[in-house]
């Protein structure tokens, strides 16, 4: 069998052999992030994997560590867990993984859009999640578990450095594409080690692909290639969506393929972008013309309709010297409908391939009150910023309570100074310091009084309310530095 020009060209053997780019490097990720909101569903019930031969070793040393996590938030996390549990279980997973990804930083993990409907379908339907990693990201403290587990995350990092450069390389050079081309950029590998082995999961945002590596015991450098393909042609059908959308016609070919997901069926720029990439990954492989053939012809019958099209034109594309961001555009403007329409109106398209129904599983569902099943609903309304729903759900479970619960209270003080109501506020954070209901709420109680008596020029009392804060007993260092930095200096709101 003979090596193909762009082989030759790229000079192949020697990526594996040098240190890792910079860029590279930087594609490679370990994020506190990923870490807390997998943790976080850990302790709330996915037991999916769990064991399992290739199951990281991390997972179930960090589970002994969460083992005496606060009661009650062990409690709200099932409970969100378990109202937000789908049926099918990679589908399940897929949404924390989503939300990770969108979510900001800690301690907050706010998500960052305009409106809910800028938030993909999936993380908009758990987007109530915030509120309660803030409190798990403090109560369990995440950021010392962080440092703990890092090293590990590190050494998944490392055992996949060469891989990624020697694709990396090896598709640029395909593509003749410099590495630092705009077209590269963007492309984030990030690190999983707490959920079930053997899956990756990829997400394409603007543009821009992302790849969750979750814990396996072979490198992935299938998926991780494809991921880079869809990333750098994507980007080109995106620039050239006028000259694609000239070609739907063909579209109408694809809702005929049993096997073809809908996203590919509802999206013909992505179904173009994935034959495509078909395409060019069949063309990169060491194999027997016979063989490559025959994978074309299985991308065909799985509904990428253009995948045939796309091989036979690469071979020239192989022979010219331009770019293919230079050559794309040509390319798919010289698609000719007619021939395409022919060759698939002869296409054998594939049955779905049907998924063997998940073993029954007995659900532990937590024993869960009246009341926390409203405080949990009412912290949900206040994170969608419902303030009138959010007051009438606290105040029903003040009521359910017998006048006095810490977490009604404290949620009401929080509407009330979202409604600019601080007098009010203030009466229903004394209500729940005096609840007492645990070290952290009083102290967040207080912390909330001595902010407002700041802002309304009481300083005394504001000073009172700090100290008062870090006498309470929460060992939560962000808790401390917010009564420390009220001592420091009186609030001002500049920090909200």
């Amino acid at each position: 069998m003979s090596v193909p020009q762009w082989i030759l060209a790229a000079a192949l053997p020697a990526a594996a052999a040098w240190p890792m780019p910079a860029q590279e490097a930087e594609q490679l990720n370990a994020d506190v992030r990923m870490f807390a909101v997998m943790a976080a569903i850990n302790v709330a019930g996915y037991d999916d994997g769990l064991n399992a031969a290739s199951d990281s070793p991390a997972r179930k040393a960090l589970r002994d560590d969460l083992s005496a996590l606060d009661a009650t938030v062990v409690t709200r996390l099932k409970t969100f867990f378990e109202q937000n549990r789908l049926e099918n279980p990679d589908l399940n997973l897929s949404q924390y993984i989503s939300f990770a990804l969108m979510c900001g930083e800690p301690p907050f993990f706010d998500l960052k859009a305009e409106v809910p409907t800028d938030l993909p379908a999936d993380v908009r339907a758990i987007r109530g999640l915030s509120g309660l990693l803030r409190e798990f990201y403090e109560k369990a403290d995440i950021a010392s578990l962080w440092r703990k587990y890092l090293p590990a995350y590190e050494a998944e990092m490392l055992r996949y450095q060469d891989a990624l450069v020697r694709i990396v390389f090896e598709t640029n050079g395909y593509l003749r594409l410099s590495s630092t081309s705009r077209e590269a950029r963007g492309f984030q590998v990030y690190f999983d080690l707490l959920a079930a082995p053997g899956s990756v999961n990829t997400r394409a945002y603007g543009g821009d692909v992302k790849v969750v590596v979750h814990p396996s015991a072979e490198i992935r450098i299938e998926e991780l290639r494809a991921a880079y393909l869809l990333h750098l042609l994507d980007r080109l059908s995106i620039r050239h969506a006028d000259v694609v959308a000239k070609k739907n016609v063909l579209a109408r070919f694809a809702l005929f393929a049993p096997a073809l997901e809908e996203a590919y069926k509802t999206n013909f720029q992505l179904l173009v972008t994935k034959s495509l990439a078909h395409a060019v990954e069949t063309r990169m492989r060491y194999e027997t013309e016979e063989k490559k053939l025959d994978r074309v012809d299985a991308r065909l019958r799985e509904g990428f309709i253009l995948t045939p099209y796309f091989y036979e034109k690469l071979a020239e594309y192989e022979k010219q010297p331009q770019s293919m961001r230079r050559y794309y555009e040509s390319m798919i403007g010289d698609i000719d409908l007619k021939r395409e329409g022919a060759r698939l109106q002869e296409a054998r398209f594939a049955e779905r391939r049907s998924r063997p129904a998940p073993r029954p599983r007995p659900v532990a569902k937590p024993e869960v009150s009246a009341v926390e099943k409203l405080l949990a609903r009412a912290e949900g309304l206040l994170q969608l910023e419902e303030l009138d729903n959010a007051r009438k759900t606290f105040e029903e479970a003040l009521e359910k309570a017998g006048g006095a619960n810490a977490q009604a209270s404290y949620g009401l003080g929080r509407v009330a100074l979202d409604e600019a109501d601080p007098d009010l506020a203030l009466e229903h954070f004394a209500a729940a310091a005096a609840a007492g209901g645990g070290a952290r709420l009083v102290a967040m109680s207080h912390i909330y009084m001595g902010r407002i008596e700041d802002i309304l020029g009481n300083r005394e009392l504001a000073v009172e309310h700090y100290n008062n804060a870090l006498a309470a007993g929460d060992t939560s260092p962000i808790t401390k530095k917010f009564a420390e930095d009220g001592l420091a200096a009186p609030f001002t709101g500049a920090e909200q």
